[in-house]
């Protein structure tokens, strides 16, 4: 029966129906499938080097189907896949990269430095994966394949991987979280992830992180609240930030982008000068709204400035290190809330309040 369909499968090469090579390639694969667990492996590259016939001439729905027929079968022909693999259409390769057994690591690492983002998402999603291979989806890979390398268990990482992982974590939330929860993260290296991401990161660690972990999750998440506390209650001196914001108004570059730029850097003194430049009020208004704890004052003078909500969320951040997400919305609400004239006039009260002298006695 294997001989009748193998020159079954010969004819069909030669035959220029397409509908008839489709079929035949159906009936061998799904033949091949059936029997290939007890072929020899001569037999197995008879099959190999005759579906390799087929492959260059069939529609891409065609391959997708061969590759995800073969994508599992620990027998599948090595040479079909390698080519499936290394299809420039990644819905064609996708299956064989992520599932089959068959190709190697040097197969996946050819793959791996020589194809695009897609054939690199489908190989970080394999149940194991080498050091060496994950290294290049790490050195290689956009933030789609960062992340699914840092949630894959299966995934071997070396300390330079590692490093790496922690480093593009900051400013990506989904990634400090998988990061995060890695068995294989040493406590320094989850120390300074926590140190780089927000309060929600901390949250979302501690509510997946099995019990071994979340003592020293606390215990840092701890340690980056009073470190907070403490740099927002010692003595500030201005005086370069102060240079500096001049410059940027001299040269009409002190904008809102600029201000998040500086939020996002935790540039606590630049902050106050530049919100001090941008609403026209003095530094001994601004500063205290920077250091207490209330938000309210330092919403109105984001507004006075006629920021956006997402830069005022980052100069309310920039104090705190962090907030719930929850409260976070209802600041957003507030500020919302808040007209850009309403707030202006606050700070004039504000400031007239400030500057008016005491009564002695």
């Amino acid at each position: 029966m294997h001989n009748h369909f193998i020159q079954e499968l010969q004819d069909a090469i030669g035959n220029r129906s397409a509908d008839r090579r489709v079929t035949t390639l159906r009936k061998v694969t799904d033949l091949f499938l059936d029997q290939g667990s007890r072929l020899g492996l001569a037999q197995i590259e008879i099959f190999d080097s005759l579906l390799l016939g087929f492959i260059d001439d069939c529609d891409v729905d065609v391959l997708v189907e061969l590759s995800r027929k073969l994508a599992p079968v620990p027998f599948a022909p090595a040479s079909v896949v390698r080519k499936l693999a290394s299809d420039l259409n990644v819905t064609v390769a996708s299956p064989v990269l992520t599932q089959s057994p068959v190709l190697s690591g040097d197969d996946l690492l050819e793959i791996a430095t020589s194809r695009g983002q897609g054939h690199l998402l489908a190989i970080s999603g394999r149940a194991k994966i080498g050091a060496a291979l994950t290294q290049a989806l790490i050195d290689l890979g956009d933030r789609d394949v960062l992340r699914r390398v840092a949630g894959n268990e299966g995934a071997a990482i070396s300390r330079a991987g590692l490093l790496r992982l922690v480093a593009a974590s900051k400013g990506d939330p989904l990634l400090a979280e998988k990061t995060g929860l890695r068995a294989d993260l040493p406590v320094r290296l989850l120390h300074e992830l926590l140190d780089n991401c927000a309060g929600a990161v901390h949250a979302r660690l501690m509510a997946k992180a099995p019990t071994s972990l979340r003592g020293e999750i606390q215990s840092r998440v701890e340690t980056i609240a009073l470190e907070s506390k403490r740099q927002a209650e010692r003595p500030r001196d201005l005086r370069s930030a102060l240079a500096l914001v001049e410059r940027l108004v001299e040269k009409r570059q002190l904008t809102e982008d600029k201000l998040l730029e500086f939020a996002k850097d935790r540039q606590y003194e630049t902050i106050i000068a530049a919100l001090a430049a941008m609403t026209g009020a003095p530094i001994p208004l601004i500063q205290p709204l920077m250091r207490i704890h209330r938000h309210d004052g330092l919403m109105t003078a984001c507004r006075a400035a006629d920021l956006s909500w997402e830069t005022a969320k980052a100069v309310i951040l920039s104090r705190l290190l962090s907030l719930p997400a929850a409260e976070i919305e209802q600041l957003r609400k507030k500020y919302e809330d808040i007209s850009f004239s309403s707030a202006r006039r606050a700070l004039i009260i504000w400031q007239e309040q400030t500057m008016k002298p005491r009564r002695a006695g």
